[in-house]
């Protein structure tokens, strides 16, 4: 009978602790923060974050601060145009041309981006103009590379690779108007989430 007696006082208690410790009420699942949303991973590797990115809307921002950067170029006011270029002086940032007779330049940091746009008003000025050919978004669109060509003087093909500023949107951190005829320069986006125009299927 004591044996009987204790088994039911266990379970008694143990029924009691799960009630005590049971999964939260609505109300406290209202109270949590929210939290990004996730998905199983293909890899096996547990779940990862899944980032909804609204890449057509990135696309026109990415191509609008690239052609208003050009567009500042004619105003040879580096304050203007410089806004639209990554402000850093890490040598990641940086702007490759061939502008001056022919010569191959690469000017790297903010500031010598600066100072190269500002010294070669000296022997060439004038409108710029862009046409955007294709333009590569990563998967977290906070990166991406476009193509395109300029007018500016003489005809070229330019490359550039783009971030994404928190609180001051797309900025450029590479560009190389050598039509990559001195190596390929600008570290362009590989296996991207989106590419405008999609890639021809074989």
């Amino acid at each position: 009978m004591k044996r009987s007696f204790s088994t039911y006082l266990t379970c008694a208690l143990l029924i009691v602790g799960l009630i005590a410790c049971g999964g939260d009420s609505d109300d406290d699942v209202d109270k949590q923060p929210t939290q990004p949303s996730t998905q199983p991973s293909t890899s096996g590797g547990g779940d990862v974050l899944q980032i909804d990115v609204d890449y057509p809307a990135e696309e026109a921002a990415i191509i609008e601060a690239f052609t208003l950067h050009a567009e500042a170029i004619g105003t040879e006011d580096a304050n203007q145009f410089m806004a639209y270029w990554l402000r850093s002086e890490s040598e990641d940032v940086f702007v490759a041309w061939v502008f001056w007779a022919g010569a191959f330049e690469k000017h790297l940091g903010w500031q010598a981006v600066r100072k190269a746009w500002e010294g070669i008003f000296h022997i060439r000025s004038g409108n710029m103009s862009v046409d955007i050919n294709s333009v590569a978004i990563n998967t977290t669109g906070k990166k991406a590379s476009l193509r395109g060509s300029y007018r500016w003087a003489v005809n070229g093909n330019v490359i550039a690779l783009m971030v994404k500023d928190r609180d001051e949107g797309w900025k450029i951190q590479q560009a190389d108007y050598t039509g990559e005829k001195f190596g390929k320069q600008v570290e362009e986006i590989k296996n991207p989430a989106y590419v405008n125009p999609p890639p021809e299927e074989d």
